[in-house]
């Protein structure tokens, strides 16, 4: 039997009996034993400093598990017990281990992300290289220093999927745009796409990037992203929309869709309420709606306004914060004069005309074909 060996029977005996302060002794001791020569031990022996080593080291401080940690992150053969269990320790003990240990394998690694916190998934973040497996886990739950981190990291390996998502987080995390840009295993197809959304900085980038690429990639790339942005435009109105529908529907259920909530959803550029709003509350279809407030003449509004009995100021509100410059500006004072002089009557018979038309499915839009002019002229006639 070696002196090791021998050496290591001993300290087995002082672990089953010896007091705290022999304890932390023995620790350092049985430590220094194993790190003299890591990789001569027996699957037997390996056991024996797995259970000693796993038993003493949760009943010593935090300091002392933090040195262990510190001897045993960088050996590859390190007791896996051990190991494991300082991973899941505070993060201070944690941290060298879960950045270094070559001894945690991918599942000991998914789960500290699944069971610990934030601080232990930016260390795993750090490690020399950072497997599929745990990217997934590490994108499905980790903040923004997280996915920082793991974008800055050269090592990690992301799955097409994952690297999908970590580029959809960027649309709204700024901080991970750059890291994002200057990965070179991002696919051409989620460069372009990255580059309608970054900085004018970025875009540079991003530019200078497709310089390196070949053209057929890049056409492929922006061939494969107009769909993609076409679906994602199409998703965000879908998503927007049935929001909108949703807070409308509360208001009109409420009975609290009236002219203030108008000139409360202008004033507030809440555009899509807005116009679903304003749809209800005049007896149109969105679609005539929306042709009505493109229409910059104002008569079509003024008409609509009249026809649904909204007060003059209602009405000047509206104009106001639809009008987007000065050519625009005296177009709308000129309305708000006539708006009066409108024949609250004559309004309604054009309403009624309009509304056929959208029943109808009509495609001319109904501002080119009414005047108020004529609709004044047709009530005195």
């Amino acid at each position: 039997m070696s002196s090791g060996q021998s050496r290591l029977k001993e300290l087995i005996e002082v672990a089953q009996e010896g007091s705290s302060e022999r304890r932390r002794e023995l620790l350092r001791e049985i430590t220094d034993v194993f790190m003299a020569a890591p990789d001569r031990y027996t699957s037997s022996e390996m056991q024996h400093f797995d259970v000693i080593m796993s038993r003493v080291t949760e009943t010593v401080e935090l300091a002392l598990r933090r040195e262990i940690a510190e001897k045993l992150a960088d050996v590859p053969t390190a007791p896996k017990g051990l190991i494991k269990q300082l991973a899941h320790d505070e993060i201070s003990v944690a941290e060298p281990v879960l950045k270094r240990s070559s001894a945690l394998s991918e599942d000991d690694l998914v789960r500290v992300i699944r069971q610990r916190g934030q601080d232990h998934m930016k260390a795993i973040t750090q490690r020399r290289e950072v497997p599929e497996t745990v990217t997934d886990e590490l994108v499905e739950r980790g903040g923004e220093e997280v996915l920082v981190n793991l974008a800055k990291n050269q090592g990690a390996k992301f799955k097409p999927k994952t690297m999908e998502k970590m580029v959809e987080h960027s649309r709204s995390l700024k901080s991970l745009q750059k890291p994002m840009t200057e990965r070179f295993d991002l696919p051409p197809q989620l460069l372009t796409q990255m580059y309608f959304f970054v900085s004018s900085a970025l875009k540079k980038e991003i530019l200078k990037r497709s310089d390196m690429l070949d053209p057929a990639l890049i056409d492929e790339a922006v061939n494969s992203n107009r769909q993609k942005i076409l679906d994602q435009a199409v998703n965000d109105v879908q998503s927007e929309v049935s929001d909108a529908r949703r807070f409308i529907g509360e208001k009109i259920s409420s009975n609290a869709l009236n002219e203030s909530l108008l000139k409360e959803l202008i004033e507030s550029r809440r555009s899509t309420e807005f116009l679903l709003a304003f749809a209800h509350f005049v007896g149109i279809d969105s679609s005539t709606a929306q042709s009505i407030l493109k229409d910059r003449t104002w008569e079509s509004l003024a008409i609509t306004c009249r026809a649904g009995g909204l007060e003059r100021g209602t009405f000047a509100k509206i104009v106001f914060g639809l009008q987007k410059g000065p050519e625009e500006q005296q177009k709308a004072l000129r309305i708000l004069d006539l708006y009066l002089k409108i024949p609250q009557e004559a309004a309604e018979r054009v309403m009624r005309f309009w509304r056929v038309r959208a029943q109808a499915a009509a495609t001319e839009r109904p501002a080119k074909k009414t005047s108020i002019h004529s609709v004044a002229k047709a009530a005195v006639g």
